[in-house]
């Protein structure tokens, strides 16, 4: 197992046995870099003769579906009166440098390298720069016309801490039980949200937006599912629910994999549409995008709630798939760029070999190119971003340290605990 950095150790709740957490932490980073993986596949196979190779639409969702685990979190706590609420600066800094550094590298890169995907004017470089070019008619250029996925994450970023906020502040006056029941209402709204502006979209063209299907309130219920294993982990945890059979489900070795090979073969049949990078209709839409949630969900939950020595968490964990999930970031940002260069410079043969040969060149210069991101651009900035000398780094220093001083001078034997749901005041 890869040692974990004090980054993501500060992501996981403190009061857990350090053995599940790193185990949790490999597991969670290992399937971000099967997600990272997918996306390759399918954009390499799409190119050849060979397109039916991979799980459309899988690779972004299930990005998506763990971020909206790993950022709703500690607003979870918060919501069930576990944690403080979290930090505004810190966390919109933390995503900023989570973000934009690496990819402000990538974009600059491929300016100079690709000329045809630089963008065009000052607007233009403007919108690039911001990750705002999805709100544009037109797309950008091709070697960078992934990092739609980004601006729907930014989009997120912005958007989660106001709704969790609106549910927390409500939920922090209820009893614990019905405190979880209204996060789980407020949660379950993105699903409707999603399919409404899905419908909508696909009955209007939104006076001529070509790009509307890559904003957040499409791929809203992707978040929701993540932050709704995030709630449920964190109402387990403080013993406000049981979760007796999603548990015994979720217990069975088999299960988890025969469900996510189902759903995947839903999602590449004839009702998933056509393979290859084509249009498809809106009912097979739905299935691929539906069924590439339910499948990320599935493992989230797994690795999440499930046990630790499971076939699929072990694998997940392992020291090869950890580490690509620790650059996979950079993998997903390097390789459209990588494939867009070497269909320029190279010729590479029909048939299996073919597709092997570009897999095998597209693998080896981005997994380097996004462990060097990793290590040089993401780490640094991510670490800067928690320097105890920031302003908001510093308040939150001392407000753990007043915490720490008021628990060790309350010795009553009546004194409320560190996960007591409720005090008087609703900002507790």
């Amino acid at each position: 197992m890869v040692a974990s950095t004090a980054v993501e150790w500060e992501d996981t709740p403190a009061d857990e046995a350090r053995a599940q957490r790193a185990a949790e932490i490999a597991s969670l980073t290992g399937l971000r870099g099967l997600a990272a993986l997918m996306v390759v596949l399918i954009h390499t196979s799409g190119r050849t003769e060979y397109d039916w190779i991979g799980l459309p639409t899988f690779g972004p969702v299930s990005l998506f579906v763990i971020s909206g685990f790993l950022l709703y979190r500690p607003w979870a706590r918060w919501a069930l009166g576990s944690a403080e609420r979290p930090a505004l600066g810190s966390f919109f800094l933390r995503r900023a440098t989570r973000i934009f550094p690496a990819y402000w590298l990538v974009l600059v890169v491929v300016a100079v390298v690709i000329p045809g995907s630089r963008p065009s004017d000052a607007a233009g470089w403007w919108r690039a720069v911001t990750l705002t070019w999805t709100y544009e008619p037109q797309p950008t250029g091709e070697a960078m016309l992934h990092t739609w996925s980004l601006a729907t994450e930014v989009s997120w970023y912005v958007a989660l801490p106001f709704l969790a906020i609106a549910a927390g502040v409500a939920a922090r006056r209820l009893p614990a039980e019905r405190a979880v029941w209204l996060c789980v209402a407020a949660i379950s709204l993105s699903f409707p949200i999603s399919i409404a502006w899905r419908l909508r979209t696909e009955q209007a063209d939104l006076a001529g937006q070509l790009t509307y299907p890559y904003w957040l309130p499409s791929f809203l219920f992707c978040f929701a599912a993540g932050a709704l294993v995030a709630l449920l982990a964190e109402a387990q945890r403080a013993g406000i629910v049981g979760l007796g059979r999603v548990e015994a489900f979720l217990a069975d070795s088999w299960a988890v994999p025969v469900v996510v090979l189902a759903l995947g073969l839903l999602a590449t049949s004839p009702l998933g549409g056509p393979t290859g990078f084509v249009p498809v209709t809106f009912a097979e839409d739905q299935v691929r995008s539906w069924s590439a949630m339910a499948m990320a969900w599935l493992l989230l939950a797994s690795v999440v709630l499930g046990r630790r020595r499971l076939p699929l968490n072990r694998l997940l964990g392992t020291r090869w798939f950890a580490a690509t999930g620790r650059w996979s970031y950079g993998i997903y940002l390097w390789h459209i760029p990588v494939i867009v260069v070497l269909e320029r410079d190279l010729t590479f043969p029909d048939g299996p070999v073919g597709l092997l040969y570009r897999l095998a060149w597209i693998l080896a210069l981005s997994i380097p190119l996004g462990a060097a991101t990793y290590a040089w651009v993401e780490r640094p900035t991510m670490a800067w971003s928690r320097h105890p000398l920031l302003p908001w780094t510093r308040d939150r220093r001392e407000r753990a340290q007043g915490r720490q001083t008021s628990a060790s001078t309350s010795a009553h034997p009546d004194a409320p605990s560190a996960t007591a749901h409720r005090s008087s005041s609703p900002d507790a």
